[in-house]
């Protein structure tokens, strides 16, 4: 979709009005303001499906004094005069249309404000705001194998404010509020016996954008065992974003891991049966509930050490996974080796899980720990492990919540690399 060209509003500020002074009161100092809304826009997109539905006489257009308060609000731009008289001083203004419906198809809304100005004495000045579309497109496409396959099929989009039903035949593109999108697709066929069935895919876009058009391509197979979907984002000058399911799988979070969402529940920074460049590791557990791919994620000691995961890696909810520093570790049958660019202090420090950076620095933290702070057991030939009961963001933090590991592993050493935690007594 090509971007929105603005829609301006256009404010002049004319000549100050003075007020003839009164012998019994202090002059009052007034200026003029000339709003001028004017029609510069040019909807487009793959298909030609999005159109301007607001001409920019419909806007509701509000006056804002610098420090915030309404000073003027017409609700509609033919109610403004041509010029408004308003008292020497800051303001910016506020347009827009007035259809922010939740979720509603063709229903594109618009919203712009200005820079702050200066209403002064005899000051003629021109002030600019760009109304843009200010929410998110959703449009659903079903491939050919969809069409002749199914009985029945429909998508389901959702925030947590709204949602909308696309169904087997509807091609209109919806609008939401901008929000973190859910989607769930169903597709009802037949099986060989005769009786009907449903298969099931979802996933999300948590990091949507207003301006932006996401493009939800649905594709399954009965006789290929086969179910899809992909999400295209339809943006110029932006990376296509596509997004895969399996049959039978929950779609991999995109776009930035929420903080708490992985956890750091076990480390062994001391073992005795190996050194501690063959045998230290890390356990980390998704706490979310839909799977996360840990590719690209950066885990980091201090600002020592950062490796940043080179393999792609399904976490499934409610999972552990090991990060190891040799193959000779552990035997955990889920386990990454990061090799020499992480070292564990024996007497502690800050581990930590971020999002995928850039050349300057990792992303947003997902979570961190330091395991040297006051309350946290000592590991010497033990890991140290978080207690089943306290798996979450808040009390991992509590050197309270964490204990020294009483079951032995492959190597010797006690710990549960890949599982479990032991309860803290």
């Amino acid at each position: 979709m090509k971007k929105n060209s603005p829609f301006a509003v256009i404010l002049m500020t004319i000549l100050l009005i003075s007020c003839q002074k009164q012998e019994t009161s202090p002059p009052v100092e007034t200026g003029t303001l000339h709003l001028d809304i004017g029609l510069y826009i040019s909807v487009h997109d793959v298909n030609n499906a999005l159109k301007s539905t607001n001409q920019t006489e419909e806007f509701r257009v509000t006056i804002f004094r610098g420090d915030g308060s309404v000073a003027m609000t017409f609700d509609n731009a033919l109610e403004m005069p041509d010029t408004i008289e308003l008292g020497i001083g800051d303001y910016y203004v506020e347009a827009h249309s007035e259809n922010n419906f939740p979720a509603a198809f063709e229903n594109p809304y618009y919203f712009g404000a200005s820079d702050v100005f200066t209403i002064g004495s005899n000051i003629q000045q021109t002030v600019m705001v760009n109304c843009e579309l200010a929410n998110t497109i959703v449009s659903v496409t079903y491939s050919d194998n969809i069409k002749d396959g199914f009985s029945d099929y429909f998508t389901t989009v959702s925030t947590s404010l709204g949602s909308l039903l696309y169904g087997s035949d509807e091609t209109r593109p919806g609008y939401f509020q901008t929000s973190p999108l859910e989607i769930l697709v169903e597709l009802a066929y037949l099986k060989p016996d005769g009786t009907g069935a449903v298969r099931s895919l979802s996933g999300s876009i948590a990091d949507a954008l207003p301006n932006r058009h996401y493009e939800i391509l649905v594709d399954a197979s009965i006789d290929e065992g086969m179910a899809s979907f992909q999400i295209l984002l339809d943006s110029s000058g932006l990376i296509t974003e596509v997004i895969e399911i399996n049959e039978d799988s929950t779609t991999i979070l995109t776009g930035p891991v929420d903080y708490g969402d992985l956890l750091i529940t076990e480390i062994m920074y001391n073992p005795a049966a190996l050194s501690d460049s063959d045998g230290e590791w890390i356990e980390i557990y998704n706490n979310s509930a839909r799977p996360v791919n840990l590719q690209n994620l950066v885990v980091a000691r201090d600002d020592a050490n950062s490796h940043s995961i080179t393999d792609s890696i399904e976490l499934s909810p409610g999972t552990f996974f090991v990060l190891m520093r040799a193959d000779s570790a552990t035997m955990a049958a889920r386990s990454y080796i990061y090799g020499s660019d992480i070292s564990l202090s024996n007497t502690g420090a800050v581990l930590s899980i971020y999002n995928e950076g850039s050349e300057t620095g990792p992303g947003s933290l997902i979570f961190s720990v330091d395991y040297g702070a006051a309350g946290f057991p000592d590991g010497s030939g033990a890991s140290i492990s978080l207690n089943p009961d306290k798996m979450n963001a808040s009390d991992a933090l509590s050197g309270t919540s964490w204990c020294t590991s009483t079951s032995p592993f492959t190597t010797g050493d006690l710990g549960t690399p890949g599982v479990a935690n032991d309860i803290c007594q």
